[in-house]
């Protein structure tokens, strides 16, 4: 969607000499990249679920394009929808979360999780953004990535080379302030999970432990798709 860019992981990429392409697949006649052409692929966010084909057809282009980078063996970030239909691809469920998560909450890492490679230098826990109603299981074969109070999974590591997050670590916090006008969320009414738009903008410095966790994860990518290999 227009208010789910790449954000701090485009700052990241930009600063350490690495090239970022886009492709706006909610734009009409959108070209997916050739698979040589880029080393790994960055899906991100939107309001739509993964179930939406029938409205949206470009759901249909995007989930054959993951599977054609799955079987490429790409290295792959996924972010909230993208995790989900990452996920989906990998054999996961994607089904309605129990209560809708919206705004800055902790999530904690398993020492299990935090000893793979791509989230060495992880923290145990943070407080970061979320905004989704569904959710996904653990695809077969990968692991789980931490767990909040308002979502069991926040996120799975599927090989060396493949994360999905549940939350939103790339957020800057112009990006905040655009989704709370562009999802409507200025007159929101708080629930158990959902914070309210002053909430959310009390907590807006919470933007930068995301951008610490996403900077750690994208240079353990790199490191991944170099050919560094470790033992875990």
């Amino acid at each position: 969607m227009p208010d789910e860019g790449p954000g701090h992981a485009a700052d990241w990429l930009h600063a350490h000499g690495h090239s970022l392409t886009l492709t706006h697949l909610f734009e009409p006649e959108p070209v997916f990249p050739a698979l040589a052409d880029f080393d790994g692929l960055l899906i991100l966010g939107g309001a739509m679920s993964v179930h939406d084909e029938e409205n949206l057809p470009w759901l249909r282009a995007e989930k054959a394009f993951i599977q054609q980078v799955l079987r490429a063996g790409k290295v792959i970030l996924a972010i909230c929808l993208g995790a989900q239909l990452v996920a989906e691809a990998l054999g996961g469920e994607v089904r309605p979360n129990h209560a809708p998560e919206i705004g800055f909450w902790t999530v904690r890492f398993s020492s299990k999780s935090l000893a793979h490679p791509l989230l060495r230098g992880w923290p145990e826990k943070a407080t970061v953004l979320h905004w989704h109603l569904d959710t996904f299981t653990v695809p077969p074969g990968a692991m789980r990535v931490g767990m909040s109070v308002g979502c069991a999974t926040q996120g799975f590591v599927w090989g060396d080379g493949i994360i999905g997050l549940q939350f939103h670590p790339e957020m800057t916090v112009s990006m905040v302030e655009q989704l709370i006008e562009f999802e409507g969320h200025e007159h929101a009414e708080e629930q158990e999970f959902m914070q309210t738009a002053e909430q959310i903008r009390a907590k807006l410095k919470s933007v930068w432990k995301g951008r610490k966790l996403l900077e750690s994860l994208l240079a353990n990518l790199v490191a991944v798709h170099e050919g560094e290999k470790y033992s875990y």
